[in-house]
């Protein structure tokens, strides 16, 4: 029988200690670590060295509370994490559909095929660094918060042990600078005219509307007939970024432009699907030779309009759907050279 040879620093077990042996198999030495309320945990290495080396850090893991079971963990990759995800946190989003695409491409990564346990804050800065190379530091910012999300719900709910979330242990891109594209009056003008001479009818209702309200194009395209309130001229957006209905109130412009539109079966307001309206979009934009102007700019330049027609910012904040004045602050571009005139 071979010999068993304790650790000289690991006496006989008490309650709540670590004992750790080192034990002579044929021409190799196996390290066994025990504590209760713990897995027995071995491994057999060529020299003892090595052996005493890593029991050591078993127990120290184990002291510092940062010990991980391995053998649950390396059963579970990210990518499995990825889809558990999906399927029970991004569905009950508001913008569940894009975060599952988002998802789907983080699951295409070599990182997704690896145990959490193995993925190191290194690795998740080299896929930072590769990222900011092809996408604005906005989207990789923002790309590496719903990753962190996804280790951050694993850990608190879903029994994977780590000793912490990766993502939070590395520098993260800083938010890029907030758009402040307005249109000008002449561009103003020939977009909404390039809308109207687009073989697709809704681009120019849907345009106005959002020029008018201020909306999303998610919350426009979601919009029904029933939330539409023509007399009281208000209208109740329901697929909101904010996950809870908003009623906004619709101009004299706004009301114009409802009153002439046929009233579809499924009771949409705007029965279009979103790419049929992101393509139409870009058509009209080039048409009109405006530059630089996205859809998303839209809202922008109609919470700046409202500003300068006088509304307070709790008013702009009831259109705009913004909880805090710093996020609404973001939409609206003041004219220094407008606030000189006013200064006098």
């Amino acid at each position: 029988m071979p010999p068993f040879v304790g650790l000289a620093c690991h006496p006989a077990v008490t309650l709540g200690e670590v004992m750790a042996t080192i034990r002579q198999r044929n021409d190799r030495w196996q390290a066994i670590v025990k504590r209760q309320g713990y897995p027995v945990q071995s491994k057999t290495f060529a020299l003892k060295k090595d052996a005493e080396k890593w029991a050591r850090q078993q127990e120290r893991l184990i002291d510092a509370g940062h010990w991980i079971d391995d053998g649950k963990d390396r059963q579970t990759t990210l990518g499995e994490l990825l889809d558990r995800y999906a399927k029970e946190v991004s569905n009950g989003k508001r913008g569940g559909r894009a975060e599952s695409y988002r998802i789907e491409s983080f699951k295409k990564l070599s990182l997704a095929k690896h145990a959490p346990s193995t993925i190191t804050p290194q690795m998740i800065a080299s896929w930072r660094d590769s990222r900011l190379s092809q996408v604005s530091s906005g989207t990789a910012l923002r790309e590496l918060q719903l990753l962190g999300h996804v280790f951050s719900v694993a850990i608190r709910e879903w029994g994977i042990h780590l000793p912490s979330n990766p993502v939070g242990l590395i520098r993260k891109p800083r938010s890029g600078k907030a758009r402040d594209r307005v249109l000008t009056t002449s561009e103003r003008i020939a977009l909404v005219s390039a809308c109207g001479q687009c073989h697709n009818p809704w681009i120019k209702p849907v345009v106005v509307f959002a020029l008018e309200t201020a909306a999303r194009r998610g919350e426009i395209l979601a919009l029904l007939w029933r939330d539409v309130d023509l007399t009281r001229r208000t209208a109740t957006l329901q697929m909101t970024k904010a996950g809870h209905p908003r009623k906004i109130p619709l101009s004299t412009t706004c009301i114009a432009i409802l009153e002439t539109l046929p009233r579809s079966l499924d009771g949409r307001v705007f029965p279009v699907s979103m790419e049929a309206v992101k393509q139409a979009y870009e058509r009209a934009v080039a048409r009109a030779g405006v530059v630089n102007f996205t859809f998303h700019d839209l809202r922008h330049d109609a919470l700046t309009r409202l500003a300068k027609q006088g509304l307070s910012v709790l008013e702009l904040r009831a259109i705009s759907g913004h909880t805090t004045a710093n996020m609404l602050q973001r939409y609206v571009s003041i004219d220094p050279g407008e606030l000189a005139m006013k200064l006098g």
